[in-house]
């Protein structure tokens, strides 16, 4: 009844403002005298059953003469579109959700909210055995706050990271609780002003268990990449307000996972010319639940996996509730070894992530036979408990660098680097592998293979499992490795006089580089050489961080293939050092020149799908590519071109739709030797700019930037219908 209260409440409100701003007499007595700002859009739903369709219709005043009516907004139909998955998992889940709707008359608009706070005698109870708890929290500009009763649980003001341009606290803030004990299971900021990070929101909603307590607070500006799977996944927790959210709104949802929301909460904007919204505040009382029983809880030896699943969260099939994962490295196939190499897992606080990468690695051939150790950065109670249920050794690193910091990272790579090989001091290789890539099912046979190579040829210093040239139309033969002048990255392997030598000289703390970049620099040359596979055996996931931009990670990260194919048989044919250059001597010699007569935006240089190869000779005195050939050829033919690392000295070998081809550097490089002037490319500067605006895209995926404006019928405005769109290109994203 105080719902339909409400409605009615804010239809005469919109009626009053409607006919103001048309200019009509004022409204007729018998409408209270005074009305009051309409609240901020609260959502709460009270009881499952409830019926908010009974209530009869209100009339709308109808839009003015002059105006057209309003056409059905993009947001409009993307919320029906919404609706009806919705509703549809409703139905399969077969659970109490209140159907969304996109009509004044079908929400519930709370008048404030301290009406919604239930406050009652269980809160005055010890909170081990209180029926209930109080989430409060707050919202401002300066950062996201989250109470717990009394207990702060929840805190984030970083008002910017290394890499990205400072966005305060933007994006959306998760935090999961016990819905018995309620304690936190997990807290997770997302970035979802960026690239990427909507896939990272995705993942962690759905690998959360169900009865889960859930918090989202998404602040201004979290829309443009707040989107697709994302929304969608939001909606199947019963939101109905977040999706309709712009630029500079704040939404709130409570929820449990499997119900309906407790709370939901957006505050919108009148227009996009005012100031950003004003701070929030929320509330929501929590029913507290039993203790979650699974049928495996019993068992003897998951004792300690159960308590686990009981105090963090992320792990998805490694703690749900029916058939969880059973791990066992022996389910590995074997794999004929000539040599133990320890792999070290190096991780900070991603643990649901090393959890997957050792699920991989013992699905590998090998597998079981392959020493593993996981190295954490600081103390982490979680990597210890999961280390003993995996049976896996834990090493903590008391780091002396500042959290946050370049030098922190750089420390923690050197102590595991330096640390693996103490631990195993029979192996004369290991491989360093990051928290946040995953893994081909070939991965520890490629090393394996490669580690061959490595043993009897010492100007091999480091095998990448990774490749910045491989795409879906640049690689296309999981068999081929290529020797490069480059620098460990993305799982990498290395053997220990190599490692010895870094350690000693390693990236110093009062020295701003990274540590790869810096092994680059100072450890790979000519004489120093890295291997890298034409397909990559690492896939880098993740939304936006410290090295990698959302950015970044969407249109190039995201588009590299990951090997697929078990047990690949690489070709170690005539790879050693002199062998590789006099057969790229005689590939070169022997491949059909390319003239560049016609940008090559507009005519592609190289055929698709031809057995020969093709040379390209380009304008290049060294690895800065100052002459910005590289880059022009990049941009038009699709491969990577920020970076030059990846050559031989100073050739680049990849395909073009299975085309082999190479670029050489001249006068840089000595395979450029004996070259007609004429056919070396040297573009100007309009060549430049021209490739910039025409340049080949690897991601077609859209930002979309909307902001608020003023409704033109109160029916647009209550239905959240008074939108602009716009959408631009992920590579051209600029907040």
């Amino acid at each position: 009844m105080k719902s339909f209260q409400a409605m009615q409440l804010f239809a005469s409100w919109c009626v009053i403002a409607c006919l103001v701003r048309q200019g009509a007499p004022s409204p007729s007595p018998n409408l209270p005298p005074s009305l009051p700002q309409p609240p901020s859009l609260s959502f709460r739903v009270t009881s499952p059953s409830a019926d908010l369709s009974t209530p009869p219709p209100l009339p709308l005043p109808a839009p003015h003469p002059g105006r057209p009516p309003a056409p059905e907004s993009p947001r409009s139909a993307s919320a029906k579109k919404i609706v009806a998955i919705s509703s549809i998992k409703e139905k399969q889940l077969q659970r109490p959700f209140l159907a969304a709707s996109d009509t004044a008359r079908e929400k519930s608009i709370s008048a404030s909210n301290t009406a919604q706070r239930r406050y009652t005698s269980d809160s005055k109870e010890d909170p081990e055995t209180a029926s209930n708890a109080e989430i409060f929290g707050a919202v401002n500009r300066t950062g996201v706050t989250i109470w717990l009763d009394d207990q702060l649980i929840y805190a984030s003001s970083e008002n910017m990271f290394k890499g990205n341009k400072t966005q305060y606290h933007a994006g959306i803030h998760v935090v999961v609780l016990h819905p018995h004990r309620f304690t936190v299971l997990q807290k997770e900021q997302f970035f979802t002003w960026q690239p990427a990070a909507h896939r990272m929101l995705t993942k962690m909603i759905k690998h959360t268990q169900y009865g889960r307590i859930v918090i989202l607070v998404g602040v201004p500006d979290f829309t443009p990449w707040f989107r697709g799977d994302a929304t969608e996944t939001v909606v199947s927790l019963g939101a109905q307000f977040g999706f309709l959210a712009t630029r500079g709104e704040t939404w709130v949802m409570v929820t449990i996972k499997g119900q309906p929301p407790l709370m939901e909460t957006l505050i919108t904007c009148k227009n996009f010319t005012l100031p950003r919204t004003s701070p929030l505040t929320f509330s929501a009382t929590v029913p507290r639940s039993p203790e979650r029983a699974c049928p495996w809880h019993s068992e003897p030896d998951m004792a300690m996996r159960a308590e686990f699943c009981e105090q963090y969260e992320g792990y998805a099939d490694f703690c749900r509730c029916e058939d969880p994962i059973r791990l066992d490295p022996k389910m590995a196939p074997p794999l004929k070894m000539r040599e133990v190499i320890p792999v070290a897992m190096v991780t900070a606080k991603r643990l649901p992530m090393v959890l997957r990468q050792v699920i991989k690695i013992w699905q590998n051939s090998g597998g079981a036979d392959t020493p593993l150790v996981i190295f954490v950065d600081g103390h982490n109670p979680e990597a210890e408990k999961l280390g003993k249920i995996l049976n896996i050794t834990v090493v903590f690193h008391d780091n002396p660098a500042p959290i946050g910091s370049i030098h922190r990272v750089n420390q923690h790579i050197k102590f595991s680097l330096d640390k693996v090989f103490k631990m195993y001091p029979e192996s004369d290789k290991a491989i360093i592998l990051e928290d946040d890539l995953n893994l081909a099912p070939d991965f520890i046979s490629y090393f394996h293979q490669t580690a061959l190579l490595m043993r009897f040829d010492d100007t091999v210093t480091i095998v990448n499992a990774y490749n910045y040239n491989a795409y879906p139309h640049t690689a296309s033969d999981p068999t081929r490795i290529y020797r490069v002048q480059s620098y460990p990255y993305y799982g990498w392997m290395t053997r220990r006089s190599v490692a010895e030598t870094m350690v000693k000289d390693w990236a110093p703390m009062d020295l701003d580089a990274d540590w790869d970049l810096y092994i680059r620099k100072y450890h790979v040359d000519m004489c120093h050489q890295v291997v890298i596979p034409e397909i990559p055996r690492t896939k880098h996931e993740g939304g936006g961080g410290v090295h990698v931009s959302g950015n970044e990670q969407e249109s190039s990260f995201q588009q590299r293939p990951l090997n697929t194919q078990r047990d690949v048989q690489l070709n170690m044919i005539r790879l050693w050092e002199i062998a590789y250059g006099i057969d790229m001597r005689t590939r070169i010699d022997h491949a059909q020149v390319v003239n560049i007569t016609e940008h090559p935006c507009d005519k592609k240089p190289i055929p698709k799908h031809k057995n020969d190869t093709y040379v390209i000779y380009v304008n290049l005195t060294g690895e800065d590519d100052y002459e910005r050939s590289y880059h022009v050829l990049g941009k038009c033919i699709g491969f990577y071109y920020p970076y030059l690392y990846e050559n031989y000295h100073g050739t680049f070998s990849m395909k073009f739709f299975e085309t082999p081809f190479i670029i050489v550097s001249c006068p840089s490089s000595a395979y450029c030797w004996n070259v007609d002037p004429s056919v070396i490319y040297h573009p100007t500067k309009e060549d430049l700019d021209y490739a910039t605006k025409h340049a080949w895209r690897h991601s077609y995926a859209l930002g979309e930037l909307s902001v608020r404006v003023p409704a033109l019928t109160p029916e647009e405005e209550f239905a959240l219908d008074n939108v602009l769109f716009s959408y631009v290109p992920v590579q051209e994203l600029v907040f």
